[in-house]
């Protein structure tokens, strides 16, 4: 099961921000270093990659930066060209949902260079440590994941997270885009879900619920003094489900209502929708028919409030699903 990411979709700026930088990047080196012939070629495919709207065929890229490979064997290989070109594959394979893949070359590239050797190189370099928690875990590879996520917490412990930047920021006063302000309270928060995403992927809900404890006070004031309270949204989702898995339905219908009246004042339709029927899936669950049709009908009421025919068709279909597993419940009840 994946749970919903909390800050990630704010706080990660992906590989589209990553471009205008990383193009630079490419261009420096050459200058500085022109006649290589790893330089030759990788210089144009570095740029190809990280040009912002620029399109490509992704397995062609991979066995194109697949194939300088060997030219990094050879003694006197730099650190930095090591990182450079793994980095690129890393994302690369991240565009094509290549998780795994992504992780191992992530690793090549955090192992030619433990630390960033210059500061054009420190936002990549947190990018890789950063992306390859979720990249390591939708590959199974939990433990790794987890240790990734333990150096990030040792490095930016909970209960100094207020002392970080609120946001990353692009610098466009530069002659290249420069990331600044980094890592903020937002990605460091998200590190922190990462940690009972993880567990809970493993099936650890009760180290999963445990963790998501601890962050939840700490987010819930930091995204209040950040004018970010919908922010909260999808670490209500997590804990809810990991209560839910417990066998603590009141539990996880508390964090659901409070995840509802979040997306109600932030107008977020989606979300509203979600839990709504997350509510009635678990009141039904719960043998309590007439709360569940409650939950329906505001499922409904909302859909004709926002003139959304294809959620209110919606509502008569869960509805329905809820006449047949009312009747099939009352028929079970009736047999001798």
């Amino acid at each position: 099961m994946r749970l919903p990411g909390m800050f990630r979709h704010h706080a990660n700026r992906g590989l589209q921000a990553l471009a205008a930088v990383s193009a630079g990047l490419a261009l420096s080196a050459q200058a500085a270093n022109p006649a290589t012939a790893f330089e030759t070629r990788f210089a144009p495919l570095y740029a190809t990659v990280f040009t912002e709207g620029g399109t490509f065929s992704g397995s062609a890229m991979s066995a194109d930066l697949q194939a300088l490979e060997p030219l990094l064997r050879q003694p006197g290989a730099a650190a930095r060209d090591v990182f450079r070109l793994y980095y690129t594959q890393a994302s690369v394979y991240a565009r094509r949902d290549m998780p795994e893949q992504a992780a191992a070359a992530a690793g090549k590239a955090l192992a030619a260079m433990p630390q960033p050797s210059s500061t054009e190189l420190a936002y990549p370099h947190f990018f890789l440590r950063y992306s390859s928690i979720r990249w390591l875990a939708d590959s199974g590879q939990h433990d790794a994941a987890l240790r990734l996520v333990r150096s990030f917490q040792a490095q930016y412990p909970l209960r100094r997270i207020a002392d970080l930047p609120p946001e990353m920021r692009w610098d466009q006063s530069c002659p290249e885009p420069r990331a600044r302000d980094f890592p903020s309270q937002l990605q460091i928060l998200g590190v922190y879900e990462d940690e009972g995403y993880v567990l809970h992927e493993q099936g650890r809900y009760r180290e999963a619920r445990q963790a998501n404890a601890r962050l939840l006070p700490v987010a819930r004031e930091r995204l209040k003094a950040l004018g970010m309270p919908q922010q909260l949204r999808g670490l209500l989702s997590n804990i809810a489900q990991n209560c839910y898995e417990l066998g603590e339905p009141d539990q996880a219908r508390a964090y659901l209502e409070e995840r509802l009246q979040i997306a109600l004042a932030a107008h977020d339709h989606a979300t509203v929708y979600d839990c709504y029927f997350q509510l009635m899936v678990l009141a039904q669950e719960q043998n309590l028919p007439d709360q569940a049709r409650q939950w329906q009908s505001r499922y409904a009421q909302h859909a004709r409030t926002q003139q959304d025919r294809a959620q209110l068709a919606r509502a008569g279909e869960l509805l329905a699903e809820l006449d047949k597993r009312q009747s099939e419940r009352q028929s079970s009840t009736d047999r001798p």
